[in-house]
């Protein structure tokens, strides 16, 4: 195996393996980590064969690799599925300090995993909605008449009012990862793969969700409502409205997920499953800048 630099990745390419492979999805596209994170490398056979796109970093003259922000897992491409304890010791071998998610729920592999929620699309309307839980049921049943669900094109007002609603329990987002956030939507928007659901009530927005379309597949990338939208079911009006209009063009709504037990809770209500993704961790930095890391 070895390594090749950014500027050497043959982009489009991976692209076209993206786009044909059923184990690289929607964030595994260059564009989309190119936007995401700064700097990547491409893990490659012994023929050039390309296997997976890690991030890259550095500090104090030392190599880490960072899962970057919205980025749930990397994928390795379905060749080499049967490489990855092979995979996870060449990471190891390449960098001081990992700490990186892998689409695997390989236990020979991993010890480590966290989970996300997804929802099988494939059956009749009717059928997914007889899974929905009796209290997203009779959630759905009180919800006001006066809800006017529709859908926005301003990323900005998406952005202002995640942010407004969310910004606060959010650790780690700097500016910068707003930024990242706003451009990765507004480059999806331009390629057409963008849905900004949005319930108003009495003229003011008390919801919205970012919802993006790939191959079959809707990603749940980031919604929120406001305190009296929760109160009256306004997310649990927003999903439902989802998954009928998506039921006949796609066959999975993907939650991208939660290690958080309540919002993982909130999906299963909709008979969503849990699944499970490795976690790889390694520490090797000198001691004194493993305490400041830690």
């Amino acid at each position: 195996m070895k390594l090749l630099a950014s500027q050497h990745i043959d982009k489009r390419k991976w692209d076209q393996m993206v786009a044909s492979d059923e184990q690289l999805d929607f964030f595994s596209l260059s564009w989309v980590q190119d936007i995401l994170h700064n700097e990547w490398e491409m893990l490659c056979d012994d023929d050039g064969d390309y296997i997976l796109n890690i991030p890259k970093g550095s500090k104090f003259g030392f190599l880490y690799r960072l899962q970057p922000f919205f980025i749930r897992y990397l994928q390795v491409s379905s060749k080499h599925q049967g490489d990855l304890k092979e995979i996870i010791e060449f990471l190891k071998a390449s960098a001081s300090y990992i700490q990186l998610n892998i689409d695997s729920e390989n236990h020979h592999v991993f010890h480590s995993f966290g989970k996300f929620q997804l929802l099988d699309l494939s059956k009749d309307l009717e059928g997914i909605k007889a899974k929905y839980t009796t209290n997203a049921k009779r959630i759905l049943k009180k919800i006001p008449a006066e809800f006017i669900l529709g859908e926005s094109t301003d990323v900005s007002e998406f952005i202002s009012f995640f942010r407004k609603q969310k910004g606060e329990e959010l650790l780690g987002f700097t500016p910068a990862v707003w930024q990242r956030l706003t451009t990765v939507l507004e480059e999806t928007q331009r390629r057409g793969m963008l849905r900004i659901r949005t319930i108003h009530l009495n003229g003011l927005l008390i919801a919205s969700g970012a919802f993006i379309s790939y191959k079959g597949t809707s990603y749940f990338l980031k919604g929120t409502a406001t305190p009296e939208g929760k109160k009256l079911g306004a997310m649990y009006a927003m999903i439902d409205h989802e998954i009928s209009s998506i039921q006949e063009t796609h066959h999975t709504l993907d939650f991208v997920g939660s290690n958080n037990e309540a919002i993982a809770q909130f999906y299963r209500k909709f008979g969503a499953v849990d699944k499970s993704y490795g976690i790889v961790k390694q520490n090797n930095l000198p001691a004194i800048l493993r305490l400041f890391k830690a």
